[in-house]
């Protein structure tokens, strides 16, 4: 863990001399376990709860960096369209947060 962020690795004996090692798994906030999109993609597929599936239209917002609304209960959600997992958002008064970064959205 560097700060609040949480890495995950597996461990070996090669010795490396870095700050950080290993994938960006996700953020622990006040509130939750905001999951990265490699985050998502490691837990989505054995997640049982807190898994909302997007339709055509909203997924394409969502990959945009758009906030999407939806009926769902306050909290964070893994956000998936069909077989792919599309990261975490956290929904607030029927709003789904986006918190893909810039860099990885379409246009």
């Amino acid at each position: 863990m560097s700060g609040n962020r949480i890495y995950a690795f597996k461990g070996c004996d090669l010795r490396l001399d870095f700050e950080r090692i290993g994938l960006y798994f996700g953020t622990l906030e006040k509130d939750g376990l905001r999951l990265s999109i490699e985050g998502s993609f490691i837990v989505g597929k054995l997640a049982k709860k807190n898994v909302l599936e997007l339709k055509d239209d909203d997924a394409i917002r969502w990959l945009k960096g758009e906030d999407v609304e939806v009926d769902e209960v306050d909290g964070y959600w893994i956000v998936k369209w069909g077989r792919y997992f599309l990261g975490c958002g956290k929904v607030s008064k029927g709003i789904l947060k986006n918190y893909v970064p810039k860099d990885r959205r379409i246009c």
